[in-house]
């Protein structure tokens, strides 16, 4: 019986052995006689040497397997290389590779089912999906990234679905049952119908790319979020403001922050743009096109479209120099506070921003209202309040005695919270005046004021036209007068 040898040469690493010791024996007489022949050899491997064989297949792939795992570096390596090849004399060294190759397998088949199984939970998909969009590893399908606006909405959005959802929840779990429970969850919470509907394209979005993701196979998750028709008497009241109470605010006296506030929002009246768009123009986006026109260009912050807004008004650029063209920086809630108290004090001049509308209350404004009624209650018992809820309690009642409230907020006969226009005033009033009364004027179709505006669906931007029905009335009836040849009274 003799040992079998083997030769290992490499060229990167750089490894030259002229003899490694394989570990097997053989029979001396019968090896030399199966080496006479390509015959010989056949028939030895088929027979007798069939073990031999197997083994010395065994000893080649051990060998590559040692070098692309990176176990055997230099020429001091040998002793591992002999070590495992001493196991295959014995058939171990490959089986224990096997059996660990095949645990890994599992192994990795289980972790990705796990994974899989995980995420079709839908807090864990969502959760997913927020940290994706947050640190912008997951994006829109136009590759954009998701804006900070829409990141606070998932947040938002979130805080409910956890709220809601059970722990365990997967999306194929989803009914129509449980959407409409969702969208009752939503209500009961004091949302009004725009809110809740916002609330339900979120969590069908979401089904939505879980199943882009193959996460979600239930096709009854994608149809059950249906948006609610919202009555007008379901949602807060969206006004705006005319040309002439606009004219009025321009000229009014006011200084600080009132006075920054308001030439703020002008500008967004002058360039018909929202909030997160307005409240970041400098210098470099007031611009004048080959042709000589001036306009204010910019990209949407909340879709990315590009716009150029021909100037609506030339007192844009006084307000620019005003400023150097270095606009103050409002928060949102700042503007939204300050322009009530604004509009408040020009009301004494113009009697329209004293108009009453029927409106519903938000959620704030629900809690607010009886938080009210419950320290009314209080107070009749005789219970004393510290000084900041006394403080806090003497405001309400005196908002309360101003407008007649019932219990905190006005209302009409039938129950419906009334309140002043100059309540109504947000951020957004900028963008739907300038839009409502560019469509008094009849000179623009709807595609030319959707250019200014941004909007791509003509749907959505009548959304934005708040011609009131007594004010078509006024304007179908002048136009029947100058069909009419002037025969009817003008009025308006």
């Amino acid at each position: 019986m003799a040992s079998l040898y083997t030769r290992v040469k490499k060229r990167n690493p750089e490894i030259k052995w002229e003899y490694v010791n394989t570990g097997i024996t053989v029979d001396i007489e019968a090896w030399t006689k199966a080496k006479k022949s390509i015959v010989s050899w056949s028939k030895y491997i088929r027979e007798e040497g069939k073990e031999v064989n197997e083994k010395l297949d065994k000893v080649a792939q051990t060998i590559e397997l040692l070098f692309k795992e990176g176990r055997i570096k230099s020429n001091d390596d040998k002793a591992i290389l002999e070590n495992e090849l001493s196991l295959i004399a014995n058939n171990d060294a490959l089986k224990v590779r096997e059996e660990v190759a095949e645990r890994q397998r599992k192994q990795r088949e289980f972790e990705k089912k796990e994974r899989i199984r995980q995420q079709k939970q839908i807090l864990n998909f969502y959760q997913y999906f927020l940290d994706g969009i947050t640190d912008k590893s997951i994006r829109h399908g136009n590759n954009t990234i998701y804006r900070p606006d829409s990141v606070r909405v998932w947040k938002d959005f979130g805080k409910h679905l956890r709220a809601f959802c059970p722990k365990d929840m997967t999306f194929d779990d989803i009914t129509k049952p449980f959407a409409d429970k969702f969208s009752l969850y939503l209500e009961k919470q004091g949302y009004m119908a725009n809110t809740v509907n916002k609330y339900m394209v979120r969590f069908r979005k979401l089904c939505n790319i879980a199943a882009e993701e193959g996460i979600n196979n239930n096709a009854v998750s994608l149809k059950v979020w249906k948006e609610r028709a919202v009555h007008d008497d379901a949602k807060r009241a969206e006004v705006y403001l005319t040309t002439e109470e606009l004219d009025a605010l321009y000229e009014m006296e006011l200084e600080g922050k009132e006075e920054q506030i308001r030439d703020l929002f002008l500008i967004g009246v002058f360039c018909a743009q929202r909030i997160s768009d307005f409240s970041r123009l400098t210098r470099k986006n007031f611009k004048v096109t080959s042709n000589g026109t001036p306009v204010i260009c910019l990209s949407q912050q909340k879709t990315g479209t590009y716009v150029e807004v021909p100037y609506m008004d030339e007192r844009v650029d006084e307000i620019g120099e005003k400023y150097n063209y270095m606009f103050p920086s409002i928060p949102k809630r700042d503007m939204n506070r300050y322009l009530k108290d604004i509009l408040k004090k020009l009301s004494e001049t113009v009697p329209s921003l004293m108009e009453l509308y029927p409106t519903a209350l938000s959620r704030a404004e629900i809690r607010k209202e009886q938080l009210y009624q419950e320290m009314c209650k209080k107070e009749a018992k005789g219970e004393k309040f510290d000084a900041e809820k006394n403080k806090y309690f003497k405001k309400m009642k005196a908002y309360a005695e101003e407008h007649n409230g019932s219990p905190l907020y006005m209302r009409d006969e039938d129950g419906n919270v009334l309140m002043y226009k100059y309540e109504l005033i947000v951020s957004h009033t900028a963008r739907r005046s300038a839009l409502t009364n560019l469509y008094k004027t009849g000179m623009f179709d709807n595609r030319e004021m959707m250019a200014i505006s941004g909007h791509k669906s003509e749907r959505v931007f009548e959304k934005y036209i708040k011609v009131g029905v007594s004010e078509q009335a006024d304007r179908i009836y002048n136009k029947l007068k100058v069909l009419k040849g002037g025969k009817n009274k003008k009025v308006g």
